[in-house]
């Protein structure tokens, strides 16, 4: 009898729990391939279609198949744990090629995440997709600015497109056009240029090299502390079937 009370109890408990540990369900797999799942509702009709168009480009020159994915939450999973089962269960990438890539946001847990398969890894290493999140995703994720920071990821001067083009020797044809700087973007833009500027005329002056060597050395006694994204990586399949070694990028925003 003890046995059994402690077992319901137990198993009460459980009840009682399970919903504050559950995990995010994964979203249903597109019955065709969908290049923008916008499940969070951060991009208008008119965005996703521009997205869609360069993702669809890409795959069309290229085979490879970028796929971007937005959820609200993450529920109590990880953003690494949740995007490899999305990218194992929806399938990224093509069969016997595994040349798929996610692009993946939790937009309330503000968690962001690139998955690649096995055939990207050459074309898009981690410390690559890892300086596109650091340089475009996290500005433009930070002032919710969620379709300019995926535009520019995919087809700024060093983003996915000309990566995937010089990887396949192929030119990649779109009409699409980078999203114009916010005045914040802008306004650290001008003041990284202007202090370079200063740096420069110190140097080239005798009273400004020892001003900027003191200042230097100053710097260099304080120490100081980073924060910034960190990589990681998947382990799943393409629509037809691929793989993923692990490659990727990700962190906060």
């Amino acid at each position: 009898m003890k046995y059994m009370k402690r077992t319901l109890a137990i198993g009460l408990l459980i009840f009682v729990l399970l919903p504050a540990i559950a995990f995010a369900t994964i979203p249903t797999k597109p019955s065709q391939l969908i290049f923008v799942n916008d499940f969070a509702n951060v991009l208008s009709t008119s965005q996703e279609r521009e997205l869609t168009q360069v993702l669809a480009a890409i795959e069309q020159v290229t085979g490879a198949e970028v796929v971007i994915v937005t959820v609200s939450s993450l529920g109590n999973d990880e953003a690494f744990n949740f995007a490899q089962s999305l990218y194992t269960t929806w399938g990224i990438g093509k069969a016997g090629k595994n040349n798929g890539l996610l692009i993946f946001a939790a937009i309330d847990d503000r968690e962001f995440r690139f998955h690649t398969g096995y055939g990207l890894e050459g074309a898009l290493p981690d410390s690559y997709l890892g300086s596109l999140y650091r340089e475009y995703i996290i500005p433009a994720f930070g002032q919710e600015r969620y379709y300019d920071g995926l535009m520019r990821v995919l087809i700024s001067d060093n983003g996915l497109l000309p990566a995937l083009e010089k990887e396949y020797n192929v030119k990649i044809n779109t009409n699409s056009t980078l999203p114009s700087r916010s005045a914040e973007e802008w306004t650290q833009d001008n003041l990284s240029k202007i202090i370079t500027i200063i740096v420069i005329l110190m140097l080239f002056t005798r009273g400004g090299r020892g001003l900027f060597w003191f200042l230097l050395g100053t710097s260099m006694g304080r120490g100081g502390s980073n924060r910034g994204g960190g990589f990681g990586g998947s382990l799943g399949g393409g629509f037809g079937g691929g793989r993923s070694g692990g490659g990727g990028a990700g962190g906060r925003w």
